[in-house]
């Protein structure tokens, strides 16, 4: 597994896988169990789709031994719901995508500087088409300089891949709709019994601190994906 070691070969082969998933249709795809990522309150069966519930989850007791972090992020939770609201009314692509093309689910050969494999298609679905650059950039944001990385990754996306202005506009808020859906995800593994809140209290300070991350750079992401689309498309408006 790569890591965060060759972030443009993975980003090239994840724009291609993205435009040769585009090319199925649709209508013969089925329903898949796994909602699209902006109905986020539906990612796990103990919430019932209802954002009350959610919130006043992580605003009990439970998280209080990480109730600083948890402050974070709610404070990024709640600017989303906004950002989301409008998103929706875009009609944004819609495609079957991967939908958890993260570096720990592709396999590099370092010798010849080649991706080998792209694993784990269990959660694919149709879903926004810019929501797989947002996954694969999700965890790039949590390494300890996260822009290099992820200037990388999506010069290496581009050479395949193609968006919308605004799907590359509404990038930064995708990636963060990631590391929420994981929160959601935790919490609703929690209110069903299956899991601890552990899975969440242990990760909230490295969530926070990488939403907090896209947000403060949300406009250098946009502003390098747009010249990117331009250089490479001809159409891009």
């Amino acid at each position: 597994l790569p890591k965060a070691a060759a972030p443009e070969p993975i980003g090239r082969a994840s724009g291609e896988l993205l435009m040769a998933l585009g090319q199925v249709d649709r209508a013969k795809v089925g329903e898949s169990p796994t909602p699209p990522y902006f109905e986020v309150y539906a990612v796990h069966h103990g919430l019932k789709n209802n954002k009350a519930t959610f919130y006043d989850y992580v605003s009990s007791p439970a998280l209080d031994v990480c109730r600083p972090d948890m402050d974070r992020l709610v404070s990024e939770f709640k600017f989303l719901d906004e950002a989301l609201e409008k998103l929706v009314t875009q009609k944004l692509p819609m495609q079957l995508i991967h939908g958890d093309l993260h570096y720990d689910n592709v396999l590099f050969d370092s010798e010849s500087g080649a991706v080998s494999g792209l694993l784990d298609f269990e959660f694919a679905a149709v879903d926004w088409r810019a929501m797989e650059l947002a996954v694969c950039l999700s965890k790039y944001v949590g390494e300890k300089d996260p822009f290099p990385l992820v200037r990388s990754f999506i010069a290496g996306f581009c050479q395949y891949g193609r968006l919308t202005r605004a799907e590359c506009e509404g990038l930064p808020e995708m990636i963060n709709l990631r590391v929420m859906s994981n929160c959601v995800y935790f919490v609703g593994r929690a209110i069903a019994g299956e899991d601890t809140i552990d899975s969440l209290t242990t990760r909230a300070g490295m969530y926070a601190t990488r939403m907090e991350w896209v947000r403060a750079n949300r406009q250098r992401i946009v502003d390098f994906l747009v010249e990117l689309m331009k250089e490479k498309d001809s159409d891009f408006a």
